[in-house]
């Protein structure tokens, strides 16, 4: 069960009801908006804030019972700090509180009250669109495999949210629509990462994006190379990553042709998507390995972000490509001081066997480039650097184009989601250079900047002239031992801002979900 109801109504907070009214508050404490419209019918509730010391710091939430009084069951003040300094960043974050709070509640319907924006930076439609982002987010729960026969029992969902105000918001219900998609598209991505690799193969990952293609109304196609003609085209750094499997390699292309898409652009989404990596034959340990399953977490939010897009009908072209294989150990895997030839034709020493990722990318890069892509986005769990570097916070970002780097900043930023942007100067290049070859695929434990060499090791394949960024969400696409679905929102930022924003639609169409 999830979220089915949703809707933005005009009327007064004390008469809804509710298992739960979450009532946000600035800080400073309960005097206006929804909190100030409270206190004739619910005296208490100010008592008790009082007493309580409750102050409207984001973050802070406080709940209260509504016995008889007003609609709702239970009332829930949550802080949204100071009015000055609300914006969309801070606004996530303090609903992401109030619905955690609700959540542990185990309350299944909601009313959240509109609180009064003006002087903030947020419009009514943000505050729309934070609340079915964050409400759908926040219920997903990854218990998928759990059975009754194992003692497991149903925990309580949330059902239906109402937004509350004072009078009909056209912008915030459609705000509310278009978060509450992002949120799904969000959690899907999720779904796919959380899957245990023994359902999540390379095959499995293809029927999911022919699914979505079919789905999609006919503006999706999709294309699935399989391993025979990968060989002959020769795939070469793809296919010796998937020598040691006995799972089929395959490519997956995607292409969604929206309506009124102009200009010549064609953006292009590659998604790193190895389904599980053992590190090959220079082995993982037991404890890194046992969370490989999300290797593929760059090929889900791509999908994720392209079934989006398609929902929400933007006008633009929009390709999405995985190469999808696993990365294991059998007689046939490649091995450490192989030369490969990349579909490209460069050649590549493979210095070490868990650098595989790079070079799936590689093969993908050199197929796009062919195929009419003006503009690159990889998104790729690559490397271990990154979580020393940034930790679980932030995303790395290398480019060789500031303007593209930069929309894809200004799209995080939009959606809520850390990046930061990581160094790339020539003298890195250098940890990736052989002896023997053009190439090889990693710069090696002792030249360190182990992210940084390897976004140099793809840029030899992307080139200077054609815009690309690389995004390594090695840290942030899983945490807690449950996948994040890091990137999803930026990517549909990213398309909204490639599509014109201003003839783009802001609602989604339900069709095909």
């Amino acid at each position: 069960m999830k979220v089915k109801k949703l809707a933005a109504v005009a009327a007064n907070v004390a008469e809804v009801q509710a298992d739960l009214l979450l009532v946000p508050v600035f800080e400073g404490g309960l005097g206006e908006g929804a909190a100030l419209q409270l206190q004739g019918s619910l005296s208490t509730v100010v008592q008790q804030a009082t007493v309580e010391s409750f102050t409207g710091k984001s973050g802070e939430t406080m709940f209260v019972f509504s016995a008889d009084k007003i609609g709702a069951t239970r009332t829930l003040f949550f802080g949204l700090g100071s009015k000055s300094s609300l914006d969309r960043k801070s606004l996530r974050d303090a609903l992401t509180a109030a619905f955690s709070a609700a959540k542990a509640a185990k309350v299944s319907s909601l009313a959240l009250a509109c609180p009064e924006l003006t002087g903030t930076g947020v419009s009514s439609f943000d505050f729309g669109q934070a609340a079915g982002e964050t409400v759908v987010m926040v219920d997903y729960v990854i218990n998928h495999f759990k059975t009754a026969l194992g003692g497991h029992k149903p925990e309580v969902r949330f059902d239906e949210l109402r937004l509350v105000c004072d009078k009909a918001d056209k912008a915030c219900q459609n705000g509310l629509k278009k978060g509450f998609f992002m949120g799904e598209s969000v959690n899907k991505a999720r779904d796919f990462v959380n899957l245990p690799p023994n359902m999540m193969t390379p095959m499995i990952l293809a029927k999911k994006a022919t699914e979505i293609a079919k789905n999609s109304g006919g503006s999706i196609k999709v294309k699935i190379i399989r391993k025979r003609e990968l060989k002959k085209q020769g795939w070469g750094a793809f296919l010796a990553v998937a020598q040691g499997s006995d799972q089929e390699p395959v490519f997956i292309d995607m292409v969604y042709e929206g309506e009124g898409a102009t200009g010549t652009d064609f953006l292009t989404f590659i998604g790193k998507s190895v389904t599980y990596d053992s590190g090959g034959l220079d082995v993982k340990t037991g404890g890194s390995m046992r969370t490989m399953k999300c290797d593929m977490a760059g090929g889900a939010t791509t999908l994720a972000a392209i079934m989006a897009v398609a929902a929400l009908k933007l006008p633009l072209r929009l390709r999405v490509v995985m190469a999808a294989t696993e990365n294991m150990i059998n007689g046939s895997s490649y091995k450490s001081g192989d030369v490969l030839f990349s579909l490209s034709g460069m050649s590549i020493e493979v210095d070490n066997t868990d650098a595989e990722g790079r070079l799936t990318l590689a093969d993908a890069i050199e197929y796009c480039k062919r195929n009419g892509a003006t503009h690159i986005v990889d998104v790729a769990t690559l490397t271990g650097a990154m979580v020393v570097g940034l930790g679980k916070v932030a995303t790395g970002a290398f480019s060789n184009n500031d303007q593209l780097a930069g929309k894809v900043l200004q799209a995080a930023d939009v959606a809520g989601e850390h990046i930061h942007r990581m160094p790339m100067h020539a003298a890195y290049a250098k940890g990736n250079e052989s002896n023997i070859a053009d190439v090889k695929n990693s710069g090696g434990a002792g030249f360190g900047a182990g992210s940084i060499t390897a976004a140099w090791f793809l840029r030899k394949f992307v080139g200077e002239t054609l815009p690309w960024v690389h995004l390594d969400i090695a840290g942030t696409a899983f945490n807690n031992n449950e996948a994040s679905g890091w990137g999803v929102r930026t990517l549909i930022e990213l398309a909204r801002d490639f599509a014109t924003p201003d003839e783009a639609p802001v609602v989604p169409s339900r069709k095909g979900r």
